[in-house]
């Protein structure tokens, strides 16, 4: 038989290790030929007996957590075939021949290239002066009686700087606990283009409100945004930046975003006007057809005083 690895997954990580002829003792304790430090990995928890002839057995030594294959408890088990799953405690490995084909090289995000829009940190700085920028224009257009400078600077440190810093902060422990690694310029540069995206989001929603007449274009982009844009966003950077399978990285993606997107959705005055009757628009706002004097051609004040003075008392024209 030829040489056979153990594959020790360890947080998405992977150890190798050869096992040669004779006997391999695997545990916690240092006399192990593989020592693994997990606390709930007995001192000696498994041994892996190869014979002469090449074949191989599995026998468990552990009386608390034994080792488990293929999600049974085994005393002692002949291996008849690979690659073969096994548990010892909670470290999961495989026992595969040396022959056994990996997976595709994933390539780094911007693979070196200073040019290329995750593959620097200039970029990442120069997305974050464009969040502030459009923050501030936002904060700008929205002072109707009174600008200030430095009720502008403290929006911006309070609502822009805040924010992206939050979600980095954050997003980052859970990249360290799944992958054990940190990709600050990376995920500073998406959350950027997530926050950059959310103000184009909310300026077509505003538009398509006005253009329709109606609530309900702004609400579905709202729901959208938190439902399925956001996961959709995280996913697309577990999966091509964090190179996590793709099941995974949409499971990891929903349970990342609904601590954000349920009391965001539940709270909105969107969803009160679901189940409360409650609109923050003029009434005469829903009365208004889908496609009415947006799209139509305007009436001047003499059409206007003529249509009027047409008109019997008590009565509206069409």
């Amino acid at each position: 038989m030829d040489p056979v690895i153990l594959e020790i997954n360890l947080r998405g990580l992977h150890r190798y290790e050869s096992i040669p002829r004779g006997a391999t003792s695997i545990g916690r304790a240092l006399d192990n030929d593989i020592i693994l430090s997990d606390p709930t990995v007995a001192p000696h928890h498994l041994e892996i007996l190869r014979h002469d002839d090449d074949s191989i057995e599995l026998v468990n030594l552990a009386a608390v957590n034994p080792t488990r294959v293929d999600g049974q408890t085994i005393d002692r088990l002949p291996v008849r075939r690979m690659p073969l799953q096994l548990e010892a405690g909670r470290v999961q490995a495989r026992l595969l021949p040396r022959d056994h084909p990996v997976e595709e090289t994933r390539p780094l995000a911007g693979n070196g290239n200073r040019g290329h829009l995750f593959g620097h940190v200039g970029w990442a700085m120069l997305l974050v002066l464009l969040c502030l920028t459009v923050a501030g224009l936002e904060f700008y257009l929205g002072s109707y009686n009174s600008f200030k400078w430095g009720d502008m600077l403290k929006y911006l440190l309070r609502e822009t700087v805040l924010t992206i810093g939050a979600f980095v902060l954050v997003l980052s422990v859970f990249e360290r606990l799944l992958v054990n690694r940190w990709e600050i310029r990376q995920l500073l540069t998406s959350v950027c283009l997530v926050y950059l995206l959310y103000f184009l989001v909310s300026l077509l929603a505003d538009g398509l409100d006005y253009l329709l007449s109606a609530s309900w274009p702004g609400s579905l982009l709202y729901f959208a945004w938190y439902l399925a844009i956001i996961p959709g966003a995280i996913t697309l950077y577990l999966i091509h930046i964090s190179h996590l399978a793709r099941a995974r990285s949409l499971l990891l993606a929903l349970l990342i975003a609904s601590p954000i997107a349920l009391p965001s959705i539940l709270q909105s005055h969107q969803m009160q006007a679901l189940f409360d009757n409650f609109s923050p628009a003029a009434h005469y706002h829903s009365e208004l057809s889908y496609f009415n004097w947006h799209l139509r051609g305007t009436v001047d004040v003499d059409q206007f005083i003529e249509q009027a003075q047409s008109l019997d008392p008590g009565t509206a024209a069409d």
